[in-house]
Order: C-alpha cells, then sequence, then structure tokens
C-alpha cells in the first residue's frame, strides 16, 4: 500500500464514522475485512465501506475505488487514480435546484479518459461519500504529492514553466505545436505551480515534453549560455532529473 492509500484510509474510517455518529440509521456499514476490500490494509482483505443503495443495489467503497455489489460480486467502477472530479446532482447548475427533492442522493464521478458513471440512490450516504471523494482528489493531487517532493525539484519545475512562458526558449507556434497551448496559456500555469493538481497527466506530459525541448536545444546551443543561467539556473541533466522524479511521484511510483 502506498502512503496515500493509507492515508485515504484513515479518511473513509473517519469520515464514515463520523457519518454514523450523526445520522445512526445510516445506509452504510464499515466493514474492516470485507471480502472485496484491499490487500494489505488492517489485516485480512482491508477495510471497505458497502452502502445499501434506496433502488436495492449495493456500492463498495475502499481507499483505492468505487465498485458495483451484484450477487456478491464486486464489479470496479472506478479506480481512484482515475478518478478527475465528481458532480452532485447533475452535471449542470440550472437543473440542480429542480433535480435536488428526486436526485439528492445522485453522484456523477469522472474518470480520466472515460464516460461519467452516476451513483444514484444513495440515500444519506451521499454525504459522507462526497467528503471521502474530496479527500481523494486532494489527497492524490497536490497536498501529498508536494510532500514527496523537494523544494528544488518543485522550484526547479516552476523556473522550467516560467522560462517556457516568458523567456526567449520558444515560439509561439513552437509552443502550441509542442504542448498544445500558446504562451498566454502558458503564462497561467506557470502563475498556479504548484497549486494544482499535480497527479494530472496532461500537466506531467506537459513537464515532459518542454524539459525534452529545452534538453535537446541547449545540446544544441541554441540559447546563449547566459539566457539559460539567467531564467533556468540549473544544468539540463538537472532537468532531466527533476522532471524525472515528478513523474515517478505523480503515477504513484514512489
Amino acid at each position: 500500500m502506498t502512503m496515500v492509500d493509507w492515508l485515504l484510509t484513515e479518511q473513509l474510517i473517519e469520515i464514515f464514522q463520523k457519518a454514523h455518529a450523526k445520522r445512526p440509521g445510516l445506509n452504510a456499514e464499515l466493514i474492516a475485512r470485507d471480502p472485496h476490500g484491499e490487500e494489505g490494509v488492517l489485516a485480512g482483505a482491508g477495510t471497505a465501506v458497502r452502502i445499501d443503495a434506496r433502488d436495492g443495489g449495493a456500492y463498495l467503497v475502499t481507499p483505492k475505488r468505487v465498485a458495483r455489489i451484484l450477487d456478491e460480486r464486486a464489479y470496479d467502477l472506478v479506480a481512484f487514480p482515475a478518478l478527475v472530479g465528481y458532480d452532485w446532482i447533475s452535471p449542470e447548475m440550472s437543473e440542480k435546484v429542480a433535480l435536488k427533492d428526486d436526485h439528492f442522493d445522485r453522484l456523477y464521478l469522472y474518470p480520466r479518459d472515460a464516460p461519467p458513471i452516476v451513483l444514484d440512490r444513495l440515500g444519506e450516504s451521499v454525504y459522507p461519500l462526497m467528503t471521502f471523494l474530496g479527500r481523494v482528489l486532494e489527497f492524490r493531487s497536490q497536498k501529498v504529492l508536494l510532500r514527496k517532493l523537494d523544494d528544488d525539484v518543485v522550484d526547479l519545475l516552476g523556473r522550467v514553466l516560467l522560462a517556457s512562458s516568458r523567456g526567449p526558449f520558444f515560439e509561439e507556434t513552437e509552443l502550441v505545436e509542442m504542448v498544445g497551448r500558446g504562451r498566454e496559456s502558458m503564462r497561467v500555469i506557470a502563475g498556479m505551480w504548484p497549486r494544482m493538481n499535480l497527479a494530472a497527466p496532461d500537466l506531467r506530459e506537459l513537464l515532459v515534453r518542454l524539459v525534452t525541448a529545452l534538453v535537446e536545444g541547449a545540446s544544441g546551443a541554441r540559447w546563449p549560455e547566459d539566457v539559460w543561467a539567467e531564467w533556468l539556473q540549473e544544468p539540463p541533466g538537472r532537468l532531466e532529473t527533476a522532471v524525472e522524479i515528478f513523474r515517478r511521484v505523480s503515477t504513484g511510483e514512489v
């Protein structure tokens, strides 16, 4: 189990225990050794929450995934490393009030590179589940990842974004061709760094492409040494090391 999985295990237990204390009849059961749980958590198969839906179905929530229970078998709906967002009642703001009475307990989950998944008739368990999913997105993004990244790596990758968006390294057309973003869009990203979802694959790919292009340009003496020193302050090899560390951390390899 990774550090994030352990943290999410603690959150799953705490959030649903508090929910039970507030709503003794909550339609969710916290199970320490669920047969469909995760290996290596609290011994046995691991911690899970079973939510009995109002339509007679059931969902299973673990520190790693959400599954649907059918005939006491668990069918994965989404694994949390692929979860990029969720919405309550309806994706459309204009529909939320109109649908609130009938669909107050509906959630839309947004997996990466897949259609949305609808969890419906969750009952009162929708509220602790939303709290937990918020922790999932938070812990799998900047908060935990920043703890695992050294300050010098964060600073150097920030300089990569700043140099690429404001420095003399790339023309506008080069940026669009290379990363699909113009200079203004790149400046927004540089300004947000590192207060963003660091686990997003698009960000990882963006940094890898920028570093690759910068290193290749440096090896071909495309820019004067004083320009490189002014904007990046580290040798090309250090950029490659920094982006590789970021890649491994953001993908959960370390």
